[in-house]
């Protein structure tokens, strides 16, 4: 214990030594040639004899700094419209190499090498392409210290082969697939990466050090690349699809044809276009039981909102779920029904006509960003006795606009603007808000200030209402942050008015609030004892509403995660509250409040090491409050199994259980103005997932997930609320039970093939059954039995086929355009 006591103190001297150090930038000669080389993964042309090499690749984990066990090579060369790089991998047991197929730009048991580029060398945005011995791609964009973008898809092509002393790869990059300035002589930030898998170790060629500012401010620098003419990007995604769709309410076919285009603006900018989006090929949200009196946010799976929106998500005011989503007044309908009607239909989504999306960066450094989409009328539809039928209107032809200029500043600092808009046509009201985000760092990148905010204005009428109305709001806050070395922290605060409303275009649960945070963190990422590494953070934050500034929250959290040298992680977390609560949200009556109890809860999961045939998460948490009875018992038990390198099967069991929950239920309905009523509950959810993955070769493959989720409120008994927030027991019986069961089955099955590059021909298949009522089954068997038998059915079997044309295959110079795979 004293020798790794003194073996930290020593760790932590040498980082605060290296603190300030410059950061190392190696730099790598690119060649031109006049011929491409022959894309076949042997590296045996002749162009490829003389190219300057790039070796001495260092780890980055699972210990920083030292030199790879087995060496790495790499080349790079270059024509008039492409890229090439070729990856050397020497390993002297060939036979050990893993390469587990899983699916384009899905992790796996698998080797592989990679390359991150940022031609503009702003330390800030980043290109990776990746490759798996088998073949199998993977790419996506960066953006500061963030995980990789992955819903970023380019086109391009590498071939692999396992050889008698390791493995090689030979990339094409088309120089239309990345975005560079338009001039003479390009000077690109560049770094490569390795990873060897049987033995859990990464390295890169230029040493990234994980305490450091991050991957794209420790790059290399590529020289050579000179007179390069960024070439015309125009491409063409034509596509078709039929669906037959099924159900409990009948069975019909129907079809799409539709356009999407990629269009290159000069140099640096790209225009993106779906004309008649189809968009049923989406996998299906994950539902859960919702008792909070707040939205849940879902991630968009739409490709076109995926794929290269970080650019309009900086400010946090954008959520591309808006667009399609909700009528405005699709909750108001049921009140314009006459006594005779009933309700025959009511879109709870928009129809999009077209969306056009144009981003990119200028030779100054500034990124711009435009976003527009046009959605179509919205209604609703009642039919009387005699079967006449009239449509109400619940949401007007709208306009959707995202605005974003973004400039990249010194020492990888930023500042970045965002205007959302949302313009209905006629006296519905339109939706406008701005807002900035910027963080300003040091020279050293250990420091920084950070800081955003953003003004909402609303205007013109409600669905359904006759009187307008105005409403003006804004959020702000700032922090100071120390970015760099084991020890890093933030204070700051962040406050939103009462007002403020940004969700026509963006997400926020709940406004009226001010915070004040510290965060503070410590890191290890040299081994010591038995541990690879080990991170650390204590976070506390006192809330407040804004108007009035009354106490609502005292929250402290605190975490511990270790990973051994066998590659199993251990992580223990701690959440607390202190101090009584204030919840103004709950009673969903404004200017009434509920005074939450003191609780602390305490959980921990256990990864085992992925490398093995057979791994397993499991976690659980308790939590006690101060109430007699009130407790939280969760548990989670994930086994992963890797049938063959073409098979795998992923596993989630999830409990949840809040006993004597303490909660809003309903609304007394014989007292006005509206008396909300709480009850004490029992809250239980179980969760059953099922992944099946089947990657037939690395441009085919299956991916299934069959989700069960059942879950259910009970009540035992009422209470009312005193104006002190404070509960008495209530005589209050309900006209109908109140308790909630709900309950969801979801089959989502896709089919892919990557038939030439860019182009997919992708076969779907989607079951739902969904409901929610107030009988509560007797067990999770009965449940599944109900569900399965009882539940309505909704479904489709679909098609789709999407094909990539560049435009200079139809012309007589193909160039080195890609058709097909070579």
């Amino acid at each position: 214990m004293k020798k790794q006591l003194t073996g930290l103190l020593v760790l932590q001297f040498l980082s605060f030594v290296t603190f300030g150090q410059q950061i190392l930038h190696k730099e790598l000669q690119a060649s031109r040639i006049v011929s491409p080389p022959k894309l076949d993964g042997f590296l045996s042309d002749s162009c490829w004899m003389n190219a300057a090499i790039a070796g001495d690749f260092v780890t980055q984990l699972p210990q920083p700094g030292l030199k790879m066990p087995q060496a790495t090579e790499v080349k790079v060369l270059y024509t008039q419209e492409a890229l090439y790089v070729g990856f050397y991998c020497k390993d002297n047991a060939p036979d050990s190499i893993l390469k587990q197929l899983t699916g384009r730009d899905t992790e796996g048991n698998s080797d592989w090498c990679s390359i991150i580029i940022n031609c503009y060398q702003d330390g800030i945005n980043g290109l990776m392409f990746a490759i798996s011995p088998n073949g199998e791609q993977w790419d996506g964009k960066m953006l500061g210290t963030e995980e990789p973008d992955v819903s970023w898809n380019a086109v391009w092509d590498c071939k692999t082969k396992i050889v008698n002393d390791g493995w090689c790869a030979e990339f094409k990059i088309p120089f239309a697939a990345i975005r560079f300035p338009d001039i003479p002589i390009q000077q690109w930030d560049i770094n490569f990466g390795r990873e060897i898998r049987r033995h859990r170790i990464i390295g890169t060629w230029n040493p990234v050090d994980p305490n450091g500012p991050g991957d794209l401010v420790q790059m290399g620098v590529l020289k050579g690349v000179e007179h390069v003419q960024p070439p015309k990007r125009i491409f063409f995604f034509p596509y078709t699809s039929g669906y037959y769709n099924f159900g409990s309410s009948g069975n019909n076919f129907s079809y799409n044809l539709g356009l999407d285009l990629k269009l290159g603006l000069g140099d640096a900018f790209t225009l993106d276009a779906t004309l008649i989006p189809d968009f049923g090929q989406t996998i299906s949200d994950q539902l859960i039981l919702n008792l909070t009196p707040f939205e849940i946010q879902f991630q968009d799976n739409r490709q076109f909102f995926m794929e290269g929106t970080e650019l309009f998500n900086k400010t946090g005011i954008f959520y591309s779920r808006r667009i399609g989503g909700e009528p405005i007044g699709v909750y108001g309908a049921s009140n314009q029904m006459k006594e005779d009607e009933r309700l025959v239909s009511n879109p709870m989504q928009s129809q999009i006509i077209n969306s056009v999306k144009i981003s990119g960066r200028t030779k100054g450094n500034l990124g711009i960003g435009v976003m527009n989409s046009v959605t179509a009328p919205t209604f609703a539809t009642f039919e009387n006795e005699s079967g006449e039928q009239r449509s109400v209107e619940t949401q007007p032809l709208a306009n959707y606009n995202v605005l974003v200029l973004d400039q990249n500043l010194k020492n990888n600092s930023f500042i970045n603007f965002t205007n959302t808009n949302v313009t209905r046509l006629g006296s519905a009201y339109d939706a406008n808000v701005s807002g900035y985000s910027m963080e300003i760092k040091d020279k050293e990148n250990q420091f920084s200030i950070s800081s955003n905010g953003a003004f909402s204005h609303l205007s013109g009428r409600q669905a359904f209402a006759q009187n307008g109305f105005v409403q003006n709001g804004f959020a702000q806050g700032t922090s100071v942050n120390k970015i760099r070395g084991n020890f890093l922290g933030k204070v700051g605060y962040y406050m939103e008015s009462d007002t403020y409303d940004p969700n026509d275009m963006g997400f926020l649960q709940a406004n009226n609030s001010f915070s004040q945070f510290v965060s503070l963190a410590y890191n290890l990422y040299q081994p010591f004892g038995p541990f690879n590494r080990m991170w650390s953070s204590l976070d506390i934050a006192r809330e407040s509403l804004y108007n009035p500034m009354a106490f609502t929250r005292l929250e402290m959290d605190a975490e511990l995660g270790l990973n051994t040298k066998n590659f199993t992680t251990y992580n223990i977390s701690v959440h607390g509250e202190p101090v009584r609560g204030v919840d103004y949200f709950e009673p969903r009556v404004w200017g009434m409040k509920f005074r939450d109890f003191r609780h602390i809860e305490v959980g921990g999961w256990i990864s085992t090491d992925y490398r093995k045939q057979l791994a397993i998460d499991v976690g659980g948490r308790y939590g006690k409050f101060e109430n007699a009875g009130r407790e939280i018992i969760n548990a989670r038990f994930s086994p992963r199994y890797r049938i063959n390198d073409h098979w795998m099967l992923i596993y989630v069991y999830s409990l949840q259980q809040h006993f004597n929950d303490v909660g809003f239920s309903n609304f007394d309905e014989n007292f006005k103005p509206k008396t909300p009523i709480f009850g004490r509950r029992d809250v239980i959810s179980h969760t059953n997932v099922l992944t099946v993955n089947c990657a037939i070769n690395p441009l085919m493959s299956i991916n299934c997930r069959f989700r069960h989720y059942w879950g259910y409120s009970r009540y035992h008994e009422f209470f009312e609320l005193e104006s002190s927030g404070e509960l008495w027991k209530s005589s209050y019986q309900p006209s109908a039970s109140v308790n909630r069961n709900f309950n969801t089955f979801t089959i989502d099955c896709f089919f892919r093939w990557n038939f030439t590059p860019g182009s997919y021909c992708i076969v779907g298949y989607k079951w739902d059954q969904t409901d929610e009522n107030n009988l509560i089954p007797s067990g999770l068997w009965e449940d599944m039995n109900n569900t399965v038998n009882d539940i309505p059915i909704a479904g489709n079997t679909s098609v789709r086929l999407i094909y990539f044309l560049d435009y200079r295959l139809l012309t007589k110079n193909k160039g080195e355009a890609i058709g097909k795979f070579m």
